[in-house]
């Protein structure tokens, strides 16, 4: 007889400050060297340079979107059940993995950019970074108990 699902509830990710601007930062400098690249190379003319005025409003509106709208995980829940692992928001696709059909499962360590997580998925890395994985985030306190489970599913299939 199955047992009933678990659900674990993942909380938005709360980015500090620090890691925000950061970012901001970062963005900041792509946005210069891309601007740079694109003028240089393919507007050779003096009169089709871009003005000051035009280059600091690009690039604080480059910097202020990434701080205040950059990317943020979003809260879902975590379904762990006999036979499926499922990720579930109302907001973007579910993703799930089944027992005996994960082909992907990576630790990935957290850093500036992504915080760290389990990622599981039913395919190879190359369709997962396209196609998408359930993501565990590490501080997750069942994440052991999740990639266990997960690890048991991969020797089946």
């Amino acid at each position: 007889m199955p047992s009933a699902p678990k659900i674990y509830h993942v909380q938005a990710e709360q980015i500090s400050l620090s890691k925000r601007v950061a970012r901001a930062l970062f963005a900041l400098a792509i946005f210069v060297v891309a601007t740079y690249a694109v003028h240089a190379f393919f507007h050779s003319s003096k009169t089709e340079r871009i003005s000051r005025e035009e280059f600091i409003l690009d690039a604080l509106l480059a910097v202020g979107t990434d701080f205040f709208f950059g990317s943020k995980r979003r809260a879902y829940d975590v379904e762990v059940d006999d036979e499926v692992i499922r990720m579930r928001n109302s907001d973007w696709h579910n993703k799930s993995v089944r027992r005996g059909h994960i082909r992907y499962l990576r630790e990935v360590t957290g850093n500036l950019f992504r915080e760290g997580a389990l990622r599981l998925s039913e395919y190879g890395p190359i369709r997962t970074h396209f196609l998408g994985c359930v993501s565990i985030p590490a501080t997750l306190t069942e994440c052991e108990q999740i990639k266990a489970k997960a690890r048991s599913w991969m020797a089946i299939g």
